[in-house]
């Protein structure tokens, strides 16, 4: 996956393009589009153009209420294509997001925020180009947010602010504003959404400092370009944010309404009003405000702010005070609760991590850091493997081994330099890698050394893949490495049991022998 300064302009348009549409799609008929530009993506073999395209797509099917789980999995297969941890992160806390929407898990043997744990611990890699990084970072805030987790949803939008702050190709310009405005907006809900919370179980105080903290940046992004249903909801939230933290109230009731934001411009007012009065102590007062306001609001307020509406509007005068005390005990229990899940979260992604570490760690031992093939120690690790007693019954009785040596290696290190010697043998690495199965294994053992186990195979069929591996290396574009220079490759190889693999290399190595001392760029094998 190239980074952003790698793009080419049209790779870089189509990327604006298809963030465009996943903001198109929450509100408007896009698929004609969405589909011309899938078509471009697939011609062009952009799968982080189709990735988020399939994003955009879950959106519009989210809109209308439809299943969107097929373009989910689409989503995983394509970010799992490209080996980019970003996109992975962000097909994966995507998913999350989407099944914190349902009542249980849709596999019992995995808890829904299971996808929500894998995406954190992968963005704690740093790569990918910055938008999709960024993207990555702020669906990761909405599924923490969706499922009460504010500390976390605010630290990855907090996260994703930071990262956007080093996003300097201007051809991705507008797709950084959006991914701005879109910060801005959740951050002013989540914030809502926790100081609602904080205040229903007496934390007044908490709550304001909470609020006061996210309104200067929440004012201060509001431009021309925002859309009138975002910025009516937006400022909806910003208001009641103003009466929690207990300040003068904003200029929200004297603005122009705009009558297809499905915001009640009177019902958020006189939240804010009975949110005052709550907070002075004014019960009944804020509890006539509040009265049957929950069902008036007119938007997606966020859950908190709807309970806490409902909390005031409880306490009118003449409810029995075992109601109200039964109501505040709810509150703490539900509050607690959260406490309690969004520890076992970090303890889920503290043993994620500790997991990926591990393999990162084992990965470092068993593959060569020059080529990414196994090395020594990862061919070992494949013997024993298939010579466990306790390997499956089906596995393959026969193999052969290749011995692959580069010809005159020490001549391309000695007029080229190491470098390019470096450059030859990553390059034939790439071949040998295309030529196995993931039953096979493919494997440097130092120097210009390099060893393929073929799994399962036929008579025939080890030589005729060792000649295709020779035609591949020889026909390969050596003079753009450097110019005057030609590589070559001989290959040794041997047939046997799977009882016989501990040999096979020593009487692969003799056949290599025999294939150099007769002429080079040849095969000899034999087969026990």
């Amino acid at each position: 996956m190239p980074s952003s300064g790698q793009l080419d302009d049209a790779h870089a348009a189509a990327i604006e393009r298809a963030y465009d549409l996943i903001g198109l799609a929450q509100g408007q008929k896009v698929d004609a589009e969405i589909g011309a530009a899938e078509a471009e993506g697939a011609a062009r073999g952009w799968t982080d153009v189709r990735l988020l395209l399939k994003w955009a797509r879950t959106m519009a099917a989210r809109e209308s209420g439809s299943d969107n789980s097929a373009y989910l999995q689409a989503m995983h297969d394509l970010a799992e294509s490209t080996g980019e941890t970003s996109l992975l992160a962000l097909a994966l806390a995507t998913a999350a997001a989407r099944r914190g929407k349902l009542e249980r898990a849709l596999d019992v043997t995995e808890s829904t925020a299971t996808p929500l744990v894998r995406a954190v611990a992968l963005l704690d890699e740093e790569s990918g180009p910055v938008i999709h990084r960024a993207a990555a970072l702020i669906e990761v805030g909405v599924a923490a947010q969706d499922r009460g987790f504010w500390e976390l949803a605010v630290e990855y939008y907090d996260r994703a602010e930071r990262y956007l702050d080093g996003a300097d190709d201007p051809r991705l310009a507008a797709t950084v504003r959006l991914q701005r405005r879109v910060l801005s907006y959740n951050r002013a809900e989540v914030v809502l959404d926790w100081a609602s919370a904080q205040a229903m179980i007496g934390g007044w105080d908490s709550a304001a400092l909470n609020a006061a903290g996210a309104l200067p940046c929440g004012y201060d992004a509001i431009d021309g370009d925002w859309p009138a249903s975002w910025e009516m909801e937006h400022r909806a939230h910003l208001h009641l944010l103003t009466a929690l933290a207990g300040m003068r109230p904003s200029d929200f009731a004297r603005r122009r309404e705009e009558a297809s934001t499905g915001v009640s411009r009177a019902a958020v007012v006189a939240l804010g009003e009975a949110i005052g009065a709550a907070r002075t102590a004014d019960t009944a007062g804020a509890a006539r405000l509040a009265m049957d306001l929950a069902d008036r609001l007119g938007w997606a307020t966020p859950q908190g702010t709807r309970l806490l509406c409902m909390s005031i509007a409880a306490r009118q005068p003449g409810t029995p005070a075992a109601v109200a005390a039964y109501a505040d005990e709810l509150a703490l229990l539900r509050w607690n609760a959260r406490l309690d899940q969004a520890t076992g979260l970090r303890d889920a992604i503290d043993v994620e991590r500790q997991r990926r570490d591990h393999e990162q760690l084992r990965r470092q031992v068993l593959v060569d850091e020059l080529t990414g093939l196994a090395n020594r120690r990862g061919y070992r690790a494949y013997l024993n493997a298939r010579l466990n007693p306790g390997a499956a019954s089906e596995e393959p009785r026969e193999y052969a081994v290749m011995m692959v040596d580069v010809d005159h290696f020490k001549r391309v290190n000695d007029r080229f330099g190491h470098d390019v010697g470096d450059l030859v043998l990553a390059r034939i690495s790439q071949v040998l890698s295309a030529q196995v199965r993931p039953v096979d294994l493919a494997a440097r053992l130092g120097g210009d050394e390099f060893v393929v186990v073929l799994a399962g195979v036929g008579p025939d069929h080890p030589e005729k893949r060792a000649q295709e591996i020779i035609d591949t290396v020889r026909e390969q574009a050596w003079d753009e490495v450097a110019p005057g220079l030609t590589v070559s490759i001989s290959i040794g190889v041997h047939r046997g049991g799977v009882q016989e693999l501990p040999t096979l290399l020593t009487d692969a190595d003799r056949n290599l022998y025999h294939a150099k001392n007769t002429g080079r760029g040849r095969i000899a094998a034999t087969r026990r």
